[in-house]
């Protein structure tokens, strides 16, 4: 990021280390406190802070393209639920079997490193962020394919310029004879 110097507002630091991880202007603005005409303002008039939220932005895009990446093919571990209920893990004995406590009578649920209840997960990958990722560096042989018509089928027809420029000079001047004389409007079908 670009040194900022001591001329410009307080908020600017902040707003800049916010926009790295948020990639939103107006969440930024929000989150330090200042309008978004503000910040529009000073981007304006001050080309260094304008490089200076482009470099932010651009950055945080990087982290975006990066989290894609990692949901793609690493994945995430998403909860599994039942009859609306987060599904337990239980604690298992040697052989096998699940530990009863012997007070309640009731399996014991495990409990992560900190002492929190663990439930079941399933790691999901996502294909169209990976997709995605794809559309975007190898846009000629994994991007959308465009071809333009022109009717029916064929092939587009070119406007030729000057033929264009003639019909709308053609029209401007019948406009320009309709308001000076005042008259009723004339069959146009001819101009087009």
């Amino acid at each position: 990021m670009r040194a900022m110097s001591a001329q410009y507002p307080t908020w600017v630091k902040p707003f800049l280390e916010h926009l790295k991880t948020s990639c939103n202007m107006a969440e930024s603005c929000r989150a330090v406190g200042v309008s978004y005409s503000a910040l529009m303002s000073l981007k304006a008039r001050d080309a260094d802070f304008e490089a200076s939220c482009d470099e932010a932005l651009e950055e945080s895009y990087d982290y975006l393209e990066a989290e894609a990446r990692r949901r793609a093919f690493h994945g995430v571990d998403e909860p599994v639920v039942y009859q609306g209920q987060l599904t337990p893990i239980f604690e298992h004995n040697a052989d096998g079997t699940v530990r009863v406590d012997e007070e309640t009578g009731k399996p014991v649920q495990a409990t992560d490193r900190h002492g929190n209840l663990r439930y079941l997960t399933v790691r999901k990958y996502s294909d169209g962020l990976a997709q995605f990722l794809l559309k975007g560096y190898r846009r000629k042989k994994f991007g959308d394919k465009t071809e333009l018509t022109g009717a029916n089928g064929g092939a587009l027809a070119m406007v030729d310029e000057t033929k264009k420029a003639a019909r709308i000079a053609a029209l401007l001047a019948l406009a320009e004879q309709r308001k000076a004389k005042g008259s009723e409007p004339e069959d146009l079908s001819d101009l087009a």
